[in-house]
């Protein structure tokens, strides 16, 4: 059985999967038949103990994981060792199985599998070496950073003074933490539109704060144009294009699969670097300041590391869709007390307390563009989605959204998501004709809409927005409501106790 025992090894390793991909690839070919071994039985069985009684299992082995021209030889191999082994014949055999086996063919696959079997340990070895050479040329970079440091800046080379910032600037409260870290980064004066543009200040700077690559790298951050918007932006379509709402109709991340959730750090870091305009590093995800920076993306409230970036710059980005905010820190994990002991197989670690305090903050409880349907109230969302008289049609579903939702900027997020459609503006003006006639307005962000949601005090939209209200005839009772003129009347944004009425026509308005 040794034989067979190499064969399933090496099928096993060339395929790239661990064991436990490889019951899970079983368990999803054989849903109505035999059931594969659990991940202990599976170890077991390829290191021979009880194999040879599991033709079935040796043979979906065969055919789940070996190229399509060796399934052929390699089941006739196996038959025939498991005749010689006077097992039972479970293996279907095919019109050239049938032929007498040949001993000089079978003798050159078993020696090619040993031969293969070889080098692959041999290339394992290698990749070990060149690891192990990588981190000592690490470790040398590290020292040799260490030592420019020290190394005295001729006046003439040092940083021109700061710019003097405006008065109005200067006012504005900026937060400081207790031990005042030094600041990686001031406010300039933005030349493009002739006003100031405010980045947020560095805060809770720990010991990393004197580390002059950390500083090159929040300086090119902090310069990149509308940085704190640009970056909610980017979170906000990444979260979103994850959540595919258009054709799942999900709203909520912990609606998603581990694989998916994985997914997410890989769609942040797209975004990100496409919004930032920054490149791919050598040998870490993206290159800031001219240094190799880590990206580090949590949806929860910590990081993990692996080995390999210890000492290595770090980005740390954490986005919460629950509370809307999101926060952006530096760090460069150097001692071992900056992080807890391994967790788990892969060795990767978390942050300490004292990890924690050697964050260089850049941005702390940013606004994230809020999940509109995330923040619902779940008895609202539940008749937003729950079939009524009118049907449940996508149509239906997104005159239910501008009817129970008035008042609040929906975006074309929010109604894709409702009426699990791409085409959402088409949804929305076909609501807008049938909500009119329960006195219902839904504006948009042309010119003349944005007028009307101004006079009504309702919030402006802006492109692929809108934002639907009720309204009624402005009469004596109403005061001094905030109101706009229609074809000669007056409209205002009605109460409870003010009749229906059609609202006023806003086609000419598109």
């Amino acid at each position: 059985m040794q034989e067979i025992v190499w064969i399933l090894r090496e099928l096993v390793d060339s395929s790239g999967l661990k064991l436990k991909g490889v019951q899970q690839l079983l368990l999803a070919k054989h849903r109505n038949g035999p059931r594969p071994p659990s991940y202990d039985g599976l170890s077991k069985r390829l290191r021979g103990e009880g194999l040879q009684n599991n033709a079935w299992l040796i043979n979906s082995i065969i055919q789940a994981l070996a190229l399509p021209e060796r399934k052929e030889d390699l089941a006739e191999v196996v038959r025939q060792h498991l005749l010689d082994a006077r097992a039972v014949r479970v293996i279907p055999s095919t019109p050239s199985a049938q032929q007498p086996a040949q001993p000089a063919a079978t003798r050159e696959l078993l020696d090619a599998l040993q031969e293969n079997r070889g080098l692959r340990k041999e290339v394992k070895r290698l990749e070990r070496r060149v690891e192990r050479k990588e981190r000592e040329l690490h470790g040398l970079r590290e020292q040799l950073a260490a030592l420019e440091l020290r190394i005295p800046i001729p006046r003439a080379a040092q940083a021109p003074e700061p710019q003097s910032v405006p008065d109005a600037v200067q006012e504005q409260p900026v937060p400081v933490a207790v031990d005042e870290p030094p600041v990686l980064h001031t406010t300039k004066p933005n030349t493009d539109k002739g006003r100031p543009r405010t980045a947020g200040p560095p805060s809770s700077a720990g010991p990393g704060s004197s580390d002059a690559p950390q500083s090159a790298v929040a300086n090119a951050l902090l310069d990149i144009r509308d940085f704190e918007a640009a970056t909610a932006a980017a979170l906000r379509r990444a979260l979103d294009s994850v959540l595919d709402g258009g054709r799942t109709g999900r709203f909520d991340v912990a609606t998603l699969g581990p694989t998916e959730k994985i997914y997410i750090g890989a769609r942040i870091e797209q975004e990100l670097l496409h919004e930032w305009g920054a490149q791919p590093g050598q040998e870490a995800d993206l290159r800031l300041g001219g240094q190799d920076v880590s990206l580090k993306v949590t949806m929860g409230r910590t990081w993990t590391f692996s080995p390999e970036e210890l000492g290595t710059l770090c980005l740390l980005v954490s986005a919460d869709d629950q509370r809307s905010r999101w926060n952006l820190g530096l760090i460069r994990v150097q001692a071992e007390d900056m992080v807890r002991a391994p967790g788990n197989r892969d060795r990767k670690r978390t942050l300490s307390a004292a990890g924690r305090k050697s964050v260089t903050w850049l941005y702390q409880e940013a606004r994230l563009p809020e999940n509109t349907l995330l923040h619902l109230p779940a008895p609202l969302r539940e008749r937003i989605f729950a079939p009524d008289a009118a049907g449940t049609s996508s149509q239906a579903r997104t005159n239910r959204l501008f009817r129970l939702v008035q008042g609040r900027v929906l975006n074309r997020t929010t109604v894709r998501t409702v009426a699990l459609q791409e085409d959402a503006p088409k949804r929305v003006r076909d609501a807008r004709i049938t909500l009119r006639q329960e006195g219902i307005l839904v504006l948009g962000n042309t010119r003349q809409h944005v007028r009307i949601a101004r006079g009504l005090g309702l919030p402006e939209p802006r492109k692929g927005e809108w934002v639907s209200q009720r309204v009624a005839r402005r009469r004596p009772d109403h005061g001094d409501c905030p109101s706009v003129t229609s074809s000669g009347e007056a409209w205002t944004v009605a109460r409870p106790e003010d009749p229906v009425e059609e609202a006023p026509n806003l086609d000419k308005y598109r």
